[in-house]
């Protein structure tokens, strides 16, 4: 069994006989279509529809998800509606609120 490196420049890793990209670029490709991105950027489309219709679109990533429920925050609704509407603990919308007040304070 042969072994060949990654097809990605720069990238030292060696890719199995069978692929052409070593196992981290082969996981960013099949996750985010992209070999070289590392992590998913929120849509802001589907943050506004799912704001708009209070109901998220199908396919929403978590932070996209969390996005959606502080801005519904701002709006006024509640834990309990906000975890209603994504299918998600109250629990869980008070750890998104307290995420964006840190990063507010840190900015």
């Amino acid at each position: 069994m042969t072994t060949r490196p990654c097809r990605i420049t720069g990238c030292p890793r060696t890719a199995a006989p069978r692929y052409l990209m070593c196992h981290t670029h082969r996981c960013r490709q099949w996750r985010f279509g992209n070999p070289h991105q590392t992590h998913a950027t929120p849509d802001p489309i589907a943050i506004d529809t799912a704001v708009r219709d209070r109901r998220p679109p199908a396919g929403m990533t978590p932070k996209e998800r969390a996005a959606a429920g502080v801005q519904l925050t701002s709006l006024g609704l509640s834990a309990a509606e906000i975890a209603r509407i994504f299918a998600v603990t109250s629990r869980t919308v008070t750890r998104w609120r307290a995420a964006a007040r840190a990063t507010q304070n840190v900015a």
